[in-house]
């Protein structure tokens, strides 16, 4: 468990071009099933420095604002990880390598009902790295590891999602920006893209984006800010729709519109 105060591992926060200064992972995601009981990463190394990595299991419980260390009282549960076998258990990568690590289910395991996750950690070798303060030369080791969710299920029915406690907030600059709670009842996640677009005079203008984004059921839900970039909003419909992605890819997982008064006063960019 140590490997968690290097990583700020929270998956949701990895994205395809890049999960950490030493090493890229793709895809971000993967959901194993009785009908799907192999699927593969792509790891390269996009630094100058020959990487080594140590490749396992760390389980992470969900909470409103991403991950959490998960407590022994939830692990046999919660973790995926006795179900599955991942290798190679060890990697070197020369500069601009890549390799695949394989994940498969355990021969002969019978996946338990519902739905069950462990994150594969991929952690380097710590590299030995010069700091420098004052005129003293200091060296420390700094090991750095990414981590992305498998999610193992038994079955499956679509969780039903909804927006709880929606608002337009202001961030410390003055901007407006768009908290959401996602709801989601049901033994199985809904994992998809929240987007927020304005729509005026029949046109839509896309504000903002996120990808990635998973409402897990041992949390139930999950906390999100969409920064709108803008002081004011101009008068129409703001809508925010949260999207399937990958196998739920073209669902619609639910949706809120809210009507936009003028502001009041006007922007001076609109006043004449």
């Amino acid at each position: 468990m140590r490997a968690i105060g290097v990583l700020a591992i929270l998956a949701a926060a990895l994205t395809a071009t890049g999960a950490g200064a030493e090493l890229m992972v793709a895809p971000l995601r993967q959901v194993v099933t009785a009908k799907t009981p192999v699927v593969r990463y792509q790891i390269s190394n996009p630094s100058d420095r020959f990487v080594d990595a140590r490749i396992g299991w760390i389980d992470l419980s969900a909470t409103p604002e991403g991950y959490a260390a998960a407590s022994p009282a939830l692990r046999p549960g919660l973790s995926a990880a006795p179900y599955l076998v991942v290798s190679p258990a060890r990697l070197r990568l020369p500069p601009g390598a890549r390799a695949e690590v394989v994940v498969r289910l355990k021969k002969g395991a019978a996946i338990p009902a519902g739905e069950r996750r462990s994150h594969l950690l991929i952690e380097t070798t710590p590299a030995r790295t010069p700091l420098r303060r004052a005129s003293a030369g200091l060296e420390a080791d700094v090991g750095i590891g990414v981590s992305t969710p498998v999610i193992l299920r038994g079955g499956y029915a679509a969780p039903l999602v909804a927006f709880e406690e929606s608002k337009l907030i202001r961030d410390e600059n003055g901007a407006l920006a768009f908290e959401t709670v996602l709801k989601s009842d049901g033994k199985y996640s809904a994992y998809g893209t929240l987007e927020a677009s304005l729509l005026i005079d029949g046109r839509r203008e896309l504000m903002a984006r996120i990808a990635n984004v998973a409402v897990y059921p041992d949390a139930g839900v999950r906390r999100l800010v969409l920064p709108l970039a803008r002081e004011f909003l101009p008068a129409g419909t703001l809508r925010v729709a949260f999207t399937g992605a990958s196998e739920e890819r073209g669902r619609e997982w639910a949706v809120k519109s809210f009507e936009v008064a003028p502001p009041d006063p006007a922007p001076v960019s609109e006043r004449r």
